[in-house]
């Protein structure tokens, strides 16, 4: 028996195969696994990402598990598991990070990469808050950053604000109003988060990446507010993309045990996994 697990969101996905023992076999990558955006072309880099990791091997003595974002809103899971050529479980990508971080410990994790959510496990139970998608919200997530760049950008243009060099140089860059406008009607997730960097590296010397940030970090301070419980608080573990660097030092601070990928494997060798 093999076991496999994978780890996917709107920038691409990720895979890996072990033994019963948790010895790693085999690694694959693909493109986008956004099942609520577009089911077929997340199908097609799962099996992309799969096949690579099993190398030949036999589907048919494979179990996976499969942290896929926005798996518990999309209503898509079900419908993932029986297109896939091996046994599987699909479950919200926050499952795997809450596991992989912390394994069976009390905690919470703070994932924040192209989308954001956050998460709390105590006494084997998870309460998760945001994943809701840039639409709805994925505060402080690189593509809500990305997005309120730009928005301070048609601020800058309206004349609302001063101009930066961070949004004078972005504005020229997309052509003004109109590409701004035109950027903004076809950008997904990931181009919005591709502008994050940006601003990250621009903190200490543009007021608009500084707004920017200062914004994303009250969201994610009210976020853990939330999840922290009233008594002794408990640790945080950043992880993500720009977990680590976001990361506020109110709370006790914990390194992750182990990545997202990680906990889908753990998952994907446990019985309890297989029993519903």
């Amino acid at each position: 028996m093999y076991f496999l697990g994978m780890d996917g969101g709107g920038t691409g996905c990720r895979a890996a195969l072990s033994d019963i023992d948790g010895h790693i076999l085999g690694e694959g990558r693909a493109g986008s696994a956004n099942m609520a955006s577009d089911f077929e072309g997340a199908l097609g880099n799962i099996l992309s990402a799969a096949e690579q990791a099993l190398a030949g091997r036999d589907p048919g003595q494979v179990r996976a598990v499969l942290g896929l974002a926005g798996s518990n809103f999309s209503g898509m899971g079900a419908r993932m598991e029986a297109a896939l050529p091996f046994r599987a479980r699909v479950v919200q990508d926050v499952a795997t990070s809450v596991r992989g971080a912390l394994g069976t410990a009390d905690g919470i994790v703070a994932a924040i990469g192209t989308g954001s959510v956050f998460a709390r496990q105590s006494d084997g139970q998870i309460r998760a808050i945001g994943g809701w998608g840039l639409r709805l919200g994925d505060e402080a997530s690189g593509a809500w950053i990305g997005r309120a760049l730009l928005m301070r950008a048609t601020r800058m243009l309206d004349g609302y604000i001063p101009p930066t060099p961070l949004l004078a140089q972005i504005a020229g860059e997309l052509g003004g109003a109109p590409g701004i406008v035109t950027f903004s009607l076809r950008a997904t997730a990931a181009e919005y988060a591709a502008l994050a960097p940006r601003v990250l590296a621009a903190e200490a010397t543009d007021p608009a990446a500084a707004h920017v940030l200062d914004a994303a970090r009250a969201e994610i301070r009210s976020a853990i507010q939330i999840l922290q419980p009233r008594e002794a608080p408990l640790p945080v573990v950043w992880i993500g993309g720009l977990g680590p660097k976001l990361a506020l030092t109110d709370w006790p601070m914990q390194s992750p045990l182990g990545t997202s990928l990680d906990g889908a494997l753990l998952m994907a060798r446990e019985e309890s996994t297989w029993q519903t």
